[in-house]
């Protein structure tokens, strides 16, 4: 349960009300400071009450509650792209306990069910002998099908998931977010996450065999990689058509994915030339 107090405390004192000017017949200074500790929660009609006496809306303080969660979920992204990157299995399963006590007080917390799901998908990737289990997977269909706006959170976990899903199911998930443009054409972090997950899903269907899906996302993908700074995503480009005519059976395919390796290479992206080197390594044996 997220916990309001501190966050009307803030509120209060940025305009300048004592606890005893919010308190009333109803409402005592000992409920609101327990409340403002974090120590216990007040009826909504205290709640509205409190709220009312310092003139503040609920849609101002929710809003603010919401901005407080979606930092909190930035650094919990940050911490699991770190623990990621480092292979570090422990560390993920560290984050899976923490989410798991949050579900403990509180059952309907389902953003800490949703990171609990992506985090075992991180766990998968960094220990292949790990499996992703039928019923986190398919309660994530339900969820995101039921959902009716996506969100940057939603295309997250397609991103960082779809690969655990049969391509039809894949292939619905890229077609729902292709659907959203509003969303994210103009939203940078929305654009590079879409944009990163369908060269993604273009390489996870070319080795699949499923060709004339790849070929299809790929180009949806290619219209929006037009401007020259976005560089990366460019490089990463010329690679996937490379790998895809390739998969077809064209040998220039092979010079494009070499191409795009070295571009990393001297670009000094020793990571991602690395990735790449080790992907066409394995595809090509």
């Amino acid at each position: 349960m997220f916990i309001y107090g501190p966050i009307f405390r803030e509120f209060r004192k940025n305009r300048q009300f004592s606890l005893k000017q919010v308190a009333s017949d109803d409402l005592s200074v000992s409920q609101l400071s327990r409340f403002e500790r974090g120590e216990s929660d007040l009826s909504l009609t205290k709640f509205l009450q409190a709220l009312d006496a310092i003139g503040l809306s609920t849609r101002e303080f929710m809003d603010r509650v919401n901005d407080y969660q979606r930092v909190g979920q930035k650094v919990l992204m940050s911490q699991m792209a770190k623990y990621h990157y480092q292979k570090n299995v422990a560390g993920l399963e560290d984050m899976i306990l923490d989410e798991e006590e949050k579900l403990r007080k509180d059952s309907s917390n389902m953003r800490a069910k949703l990171n609990i799901i992506l985090f075992k998908g991180m766990i998968c990737e960094c220990a292949p002998s790990r499996t992703m289990s039928r019923s986190d997977l398919d309660f994530l269909a339900d969820y995101l099908f039921q959902k009716e706006q996506w969100e940057i959170d939603e295309l997250i976990l397609i991103g960082n998931l779809y690969r655990y899903y049969k391509t039809d199911l894949i292939c619905r998930m890229v077609k729902e977010v292709l659907k959203r443009k509003d969303f994210y054409q103009d939203v940078p972090t929305n654009k590079n996450v879409v944009e990163t997950t369908l060269l993604n899903v273009v390489e996870t269907l070319t080795e699949r065999g499923d060709l004339l899906e790849a070929s299809c996302f790929l180009e949806k993908v290619e219209p929006m990689l037009y401007n020259e700074r976005n560089a990366y995503h460019r490089i990463i480009l010329l690679y996937e058509k490379g790998f895809l005519a390739y998969a077809k059976g064209h040998s220039s395919g092979l010079e494009m994915m070499k191409n795009a390796i070295f571009c990393f290479q001297v670009t000094g992206s020793k990571y991602h030339a690395q990735t790449f080197q080790d992907h066409f390594t394995r595809v090509t044996k």
